[in-house]
């Protein structure tokens, strides 16, 4: 695995930059490595449906991670 150290904004200006055929490339190895069942999409949306009524509230990702590392 290749590591660099660069900004988002700069990966997007590289990608800008690509040819098509390399583009299609990028974006085929990415839907790879994030494919997402049906199940978990819905409980997505059920989540952010709860979310933007008020049922439920944000946490710090330093909370999750903590809850996470624990296990």
């Amino acid at each position: 695995m290749v590591s660099i150290n660069i900004s988002v904004d700069q990966l997007i200006e590289v990608i800008h930059g690509m040819d098509e055929v390399e583009k299609i490339r990028i974006k085929s190895a990415l839907e790879d490595d994030f494919v997402i069942s049906d199940e978990a999409k819905a409980e997505f949306l059920n989540r952010k449906k709860e979310f933007l009524a008020g049922n439920i509230s944000s946490r710090p990702w330093s909370e999750i991670q903590a809850r996470y590392e624990s296990i």
